[in-house]
């Protein structure tokens, strides 16, 4: 329905902007700066231009008289994006963003608001004042006067003051945290009431995938791991969870810190144990610290336990969830080293491929699937391939030799030697200007982690009763995009 939404300052300044499903570009925020409100003659609340219709209003007068505009590009209700607009200004208004200074600080709330109120297809989901502000995790603070305005009439402060009370910011929503009697289930939205299981079980999938780019001399060019934590939890009642990571902020602080904190003797207990766990399963060079980047969590963890103590901590939906993406580029444990030497055979319209692939993670465990594709120059008709070990084959659809191994075991090497069979075409000119793509490694590792990310404890508790349940822990490392220039 909506495709995207634009908030200007009264100047023309773009401030806030979300664009829906990919189909409008981030250039079509200029067209409205230049078409509507660089344009004194412009009077009407919707504007048509080619494909695209733009519906926009003006904050209310105690505001700093923003642009609130929603393009869209379909035949929609403009009666129905009109009332949204209008409740996304009352919610602008509840947090103090309706001024251009107060709004640039705060950005951010603008799109969980968004998230929230319109969901990821642009179609209004909830604008009810009360249900959208329980599902944020930045609550407003609430006026201390009597006399204040409702959120749809967009006033804070007293009628008879002339500045308007700006509030501040409460801590985030920890709902997922708490169960004082101040909560009840309906603050867990995304969870049901009255769960029961025969069998209590939660199983914490830490995936990631590692993306390496390596030049001819070994150097590498870059190098990034984009992970997730993915929760499959089939738990009864209300239970709260929560684990640690060993993040370089996490291990300022040791884990008695944290059993104080935790208060149940129990539960420290069995941190030890999955601390212990991860580590006799994992490298010791995956038990480092490492450096967080870009973490993204789902609504049912607590953030501000997250920034003040490094904790994660939840009330787990039913099912499978993505409970968090992370991105880490300091201090990588690369999987396999790969060798190429590549050099022109002595007829000079051949290659010969000598190259070596070493894994790196420990012995005790093994890799799957590990296919390396090494490109062969156009022309090639066969090639006279040898390896150590696996299986490889010519393969003339992909215009490349494909080296296939169904497990590898770690701290091994194997090798390949091989010279291509070039057409009559081939000669020593078109070698040269070959672009050499690079060779590309795909893979997958169980119970290896390639940021070196741990998960140094995980509890779960339900209130002041012992919550019995099995608890699993399995990383899995894939390749992303795992190339080596020769």
């Amino acid at each position: 329905m909506i495709n995207g939404i634009l908030i200007y300052s009264p100047r023309g300044e773009l401030i806030v902007s979300k664009l829906f499903k990919g189909t409008l570009k981030r250039s079509i925020a200029d067209i409205f700066r230049i078409q509507v409100i660089n344009n004194l003659d412009v009077r009407s609340p919707i504007l048509t231009l080619g494909s695209t219709t733009f519906h926009h209003i003006r904050s209310s007068k105690d505001s700093d008289n923003l642009w609130l505009v929603a393009a869209t590009r379909n035949n929609a209700n403009s009666a129905a994006i009109w009332e949204f607009l209008y409740k996304l200004d009352s919610m602008l208004i509840e947090y103090g963003l309706n001024k251009e200074e107060y709004l640039k600080e705060e950005f951010m709330i603008v799109h969980e608001l968004l998230d929230v109120m319109l969901g990821s297809c642009g179609i209004p989901l909830e604008t009810e004042p009360s249900k959208v502000i329980a599902k944020m995790s930045v609550k407003p603070a609430k006026l201390h006067h009597n006399n204040t305005s409702s959120l749809l009439d967009g006033h804070l402060g007293s009628k008879g003051n002339n500045e308007i009370s700006m509030p501040k910011f409460l801590k985030r929503n920890d709902s997922s945290q708490s169960h004082d009697s101040n909560f009840s289930f309906n603050d867990f939205s995304w969870r049901p009431k009255d769960i029961k299981h025969k069998k209590n079980e939660v199983i914490l999938h830490v995936n990631e995938k590692i993306n390496i780019l390596v030049a001819k001399d070994g150097s590498i060019l870059k190098a990034y791991v984009d992970g997730s934590i993915d929760l499959q939890t089939r738990l009864s009642g209300t239970p709260v969870c929560q684990f640690g990571l060993n993040d370089s902020l996490t291990l300022g602080s040791n884990d008695s810190e944290y059993s104080s904190r935790n208060g149940r003797t129990g539960n420290n207990k069995s941190s030890m144990l999955d601390s212990n766990l991860s580590n006799k399963v994992l490298s010791k060079a995956s038990v480092g610290n490492v450096i967080l980047e870009d973490c993204k969590f789902h609504q049912c963890v607590s953030l501000d336990k997250f920034d003040r103590e490094r904790i994660i901590k939840f009330v787990p939906p039913d099912g499978s969830v993505e409970l968090m993406k992370y991105h880490i580029r300091n201090n990588l444990n690369l999987p396999f080293k790969i060798t190429p030497i590549v050099t022109n055979s002595v007829t000079g319209d051949a290659l010969d491929y000598r190259i070596a692939l070493k894994s790196l993670f420990p012995g005790r465990l093994s890799a799957k699937g590990v296919v390396l594709h090494i490109p062969v120059p156009p022309g090639v008709m066969d090639c006279n391939i040898s390896v150590s070990n696996g299986t490889c084959k010519f393969v003339p659809a992909e215009n490349a030799m494909v080296w296939k191994f169904n497990k590898y075991n770690g701290l091994t090497e194997n090798t390949l030697s091989a010279v291509t069979v070039p057409s009559k075409e081939v000669n020593q000119t078109t070698l040269q200007q070959w672009a050499r793509p690079p060779m590309s490694l795909d893979f997958e590792i169980l119970m290896f982690s390639n940021s070196g990310l741990v998960v140094r404890y995980f509890t779960i508790s339900e209130g002041h009763q012992n919550y019995k349940a099995v608890k699993w822990i399995k990383y899995v490392s894939k390749s992303g995009s795992y190339e080596v220039r020769f």
